[in-house]
């Protein structure tokens, strides 16, 4: 079972798997502005754009958390194979 936990650097919060470390996903606030953006890291191998799903953006850090969580939730519960 994998287990998630958030960890905050500077004006970023990560989300991370606590088993290895890996980074899925990021909030962060758009430059000067009030409203926060969620980001997963979908990639397997890379930290690039094109492993960057945009989840939306947000009225308050709890929100653009909850979906980044969200996300994986629904994402750990689908097999594939």
């Amino acid at each position: 079972m994998n287990e998630y936990k958030w960890e905050r650097f500077g004006e970023k919060h990560y989300y991370h798997n606590v088993a290895t470390g890996r980074i899925v996903g990021a909030v962060s606030k758009i430059a000067l502005q009030e409203v926060w953006i969620s980001l997963v890291y979908i990639g397997e191998y890379s930290f690039t754009v094109q492993d960057e799903k945009h989840l939306g953006q947000y009225i308050s850090l709890d929100f653009a958390k909850e979906a980044t969580q969200r996300f994986w939730d629904i994402q750990n519960r689908t097999l594939l194979e």
